[in-house]
């Protein structure tokens, strides 16, 4: 084998092998969370609409749902909105609507794109997510 075509090969697996490890740092859902470019809201943001009835989702799992969410919150799973928006929720399409997971950065970005795509127009996540949203000592519910 000549050098050349050598050194081709070893660059080709290395750029495959790189995509790769990008690919699974991606996580399962095959996007990072930077990759969605979302409105977001601060707590302060959030608080102003959750003081006035504003529907925020929550897109954790149900038993996290329980532990604590924010007092106008429905629990929306993540899986759920991957599969398709559910009915009840598509009559809300033009109306405010914060969306919120664990900390703001991974299901709530990704939520909130999914939502923008099937044509919510005002909805945004919640930048620090309940984590901070209780860290900032905003009220709380339980279920």
């Amino acid at each position: 084998m000549d050098g050349t075509f050598q050194d081709r090969r070893n660059l080709l697996a290395a750029a495959c092998g790189g995509a790769a490890l990008l690919w699974l740092a991606a996580g399962r859902s095959g996007h990072s969370p930077s990759e969605f470019k979302v409105p977001e809201l601060s707590i302060a943001q959030a608080k102003v609409l959750v003081d006035v009835g504003v529907m925020a989702i929550d897109v954790r799992d149900q038993e996290k749902f329980a532990y604590r969410h924010l007092p106008t919150a429905v629990l929306v799973p993540l899986v759920v909105l991957r599969a398709g928006i559910p009915a009840w929720l598509v009559a809300s399409k033009s109306k405010q609507i914060i969306v919120y997971c664990n900390r703001g950065v991974s299901h709530g970005p990704e939520a909130t794109h999914l939502l923008q795509v099937a044509g919510f127009t005002q909805v945004a996540n919640l930048t620090s997510g309940i984590e901070g949203w209780a860290e900032a000592g905003m009220p709380i519910k339980s279920s």
